[in-house]
């Protein structure tokens, strides 16, 4: 299985990225309008936390970026801490398994995975970690490079959890 990875570097594409990471930033605290519906799940997986949830909620190719977007919920009656790993021992990351490529987060020149956060899990590993209490939801994104266009389906591997297979990819 091939291993392809994408690094953005100081000047040209840094630069380029500054005013993206803005706008998610800013669109994040933009409230849904009053009524919206949820944004419905693509797939959904218990997980090995007890009593959490893993929601996928959107894979989307823009140029040569796909974003993923997923949610976890709490449903136990306990506090549970969760981690997805990004970077170097990535536990979770995205497989073409027609063409057998794997991606992992892109990452900037300091190799800062570019996610909703980038926290030190451990060893060598940074990524999203969060403690959810009892009832709560929490919703993180990461950034991978794009696979070619002509692929349309990605099978999607999160920490403790069984892989989300044949997931299409939307096109923006």
């Amino acid at each position: 299985m091939s291993d392809r990875r994408m690094y953005v570097t100081r000047g040209g594409a840094a630069g380029a990225l500054a005013p993206l990471c803005l706008v998610l930033a800013l669109g994040a605290l933009v409230p849904a309008p009053a009524g919206a519906a949820p944004a419905e799940a693509l797939a959904s997986a218990s997980t090995n936390w007890p009593g959490v949830e893993l929601d996928l909620m959107s894979v989307e190719r823009k140029g040569n970026v796909l974003t993923v977007k997923w949610a976890v919920t709490n449903g136990g009656e306990e506090r549970q801490s969760v981690s997805f790993g990004l970077t170097a021992k990535a536990t979770t990351y995205l497989v073409d398994e027609e063409n057998g490529t794997k991606y992992y987060a892109l990452t900037d020149q300091d190799g800062n995975a570019l996610a909703s956060e980038h926290d030190y899990i451990d060893g060598d590993t940074w990524g999203i970690t969060d403690t959810l209490e009892p009832g709560s939801t929490a919703r993180y994104w990461a950034k991978f490079p794009a696979p070619p266009p002509e692929v349309k389906t990605l099978t999607v591997l999160f920490d403790r959890t069984e892989p989300f297979e044949e997931v299409p990819i939307t096109d923006k």
